[in-house]
């Protein structure tokens, strides 16, 4: 999401008790400040809430750890507050199979619009022959970027 310029807010809970941020996030989001807090609900945070409206934007993209709690409990009490959320349901995750299908079910029956992290991507994107396309096919990791681009680099060249 860097690559496209889009904001991003990082929260932890209780890093005492649960621990920092992921180490794989923290490494991906480098001067990213997070907002540690001890709500459960993210977005009972005001600190959190009111980083997100300094945004500007109206369009969220959520992702949490557990898709029935750290993801659905902001984007749902997002929507109350006006914001349209966008669930990434593939970069979270949950303890079972069914707590993460009942996360799922329960966004959705509030208004909650449930993506992928390739295709939110890719609808940000918009224009594969933006200069960012690279850096955001690159990043998503799929394993035909590299041909993409160079099939690109290759007809560019006739």
């Amino acid at each position: 999401m860097l690559a496209l310029k889009v904001p991003v807010i990082v929260t932890t809970t209780t890093e005492k008790m649960w621990g920092p941020l992921i180490a794989e996030l923290a490494e991906v989001l480098p001067g990213v400040p997070g907002i540690e807090r001890t709500t459960v609900n993210a977005w009972d945070e005001k600190r959190f809430v009111d980083a997100v409206k300094a945004t500007g934007r109206k369009n969220l993209i959520v992702t949490g750890i557990s898709t029935d709690v750290c993801l659905a409990f902001p984007a749902i009490a997002a929507l109350a507050d006006g914001f349209q959320s966008y669930a990434v349901i593939d970069a979270s995750g949950g303890f079972t199979q069914t707590q993460v299908d009942m996360g799922i079910l329960r966004m959705q029956h509030a208004g909650v619009i449930p993506v992928c992290y390739s295709n939110v991507a890719v609808e940000i994107l918009a224009d594969n022959a933006a200069p960012e396309a690279e850096a955001v096919y690159g990043a998503l990791g799929m394993p035909f970027s590299s041909l993409v681009f160079g099939l690109k680099q290759y007809f560019s060249q006739r």
